[in-house]
């Protein structure tokens, strides 16, 4: 059984907004290496001193390895590696919270998903994932005014979230605390929905009080991926989605106003989510693994773009 301190929610907070708002300001005045320089000591710190972040990195390390995501056997700085590439994709999240310009950094597959649920004034339930920069997503469907719902979770990213939902170039997105659903706010869901709203989610953190989770194999082990985002598009009469984002390409470091380039790729887990009460469960683990397949899809592509420095595989 997983000890409940090693719950994805009880990890403190690094964030701070003066630091960020440092860092954005050193790039935009002076370009990208002095914010990688300014970056790294910030990074090394938080590498040596957050132990339990450190093996949760070289444990997914190790299973990309096994995987063939990777070409050399990690070692013991690679997962600092991992760390810098999570931090460096900051700046793409910064961008996209307080730019207000459109941005040319992002290749949307599959985006024809969307635009015919758009076109029919239809919404979905999109499972996303903590992988690449989602923010580069959510500025391009704010800049779209696509009518958007984002279910988070804030109690231990309090200063990051509020940073996002201050933010002016996400203004078209509605943020909902997720601890708070209840049947009243369904109903407003549902109402929501009618208008052809997206109700965004992420697939890959268990519930924080619920067992409501299913196993699934995911990089050659068992992982358990929370059912939320089902039985939402269940109970909503709304076809499921996947989301995933990773890096594709780099800005190199003499681009000194350069972004990187980001994919994100939809993928449609099931027009309609039918969940019957003979195999509700059944149903729930063959569309999660859909969705851990998807998640794989991305990391084979770009297997550093993981970004859930939790122990993730294991009991439930």
């Amino acid at each position: 059984m997983r000890n409940a301190k090693e719950h994805w929610a009880n990890k403190v907070e690094h964030t701070s907004v003066l630091g960020i708002k440092i860092l954005f300001h050193l790039h935009r005045l002076f370009g990208k290496l002095p914010f990688r320089f300014a970056l790294a000591p910030v990074v090394f710190c938080i590498w040596i001193s957050d132990k339990k972040a450190r093996q949760a990195s070289n444990d997914y390390l190790q299973k990309a390895y096994r995987a063939g995501y990777l070409s050399r056997k990690p070692r013991t700085f690679t997962s600092l590696c991992h760390m810098f590439y999570f931090a460096e994709t900051i700046l793409g999240k910064m961008l996209a919270i307080w730019s207000q310009q459109t941005t040319e950094n992002l290749c949307v597959e599959n985006e024809s998903l969307m635009s015919d649920l758009l076109a029919q004034r239809k919404g979905a339930v999109v499972l996303t994932s903590h992988m690449g920069c989602v923010e580069a997503l959510m500025h391009h469907g704010s800049l779209y005014k696509i009518p958007s719902i984002a279910l988070v979770h804030s109690a231990n990213t309090a200063q990051y979230t509020r940073l996002v939902e201050r933010s002016s170039a996400l203004g078209h997105i509605e943020f909902w605390e997720v601890t708070e659903l209840n049947p009243a706010s369904i109903m407003k869901l549902e109402e929501k929905c009618q208008k052809g709203y997206f109700i965004f989610i992420a697939g890959d953190r268990i519930p924080i009080h619920s067992k409501a989770v299913v196993p699934v194999s995911f990089l050659g082990s068992e992982a358990h991926l929370p059912t939320g985002g089902v039985i939402l598009a269940h109970m909503l009469g709304l076809p499921l989605l996947s989301m995933t984002c990773w890096r594709q390409e780099t800005s190199a470091l003499r681009d000194l106003k350069g972004q990187n380039r980001y994919r994100v790729r939809f993928a449609k887990l099931a027009d309609q989510v039918r969940l019957p009460r003979g195999n509700r469960n059944q149903e729930c683990q063959r569309l999660m693994q859909q969705y851990a397949m998807e998640l794989e899809h991305g990391l084979k592509e770009s297997p550093l773009d993981w970004f859930n420095f939790y122990r993730f595989w294991g009991a439930s």
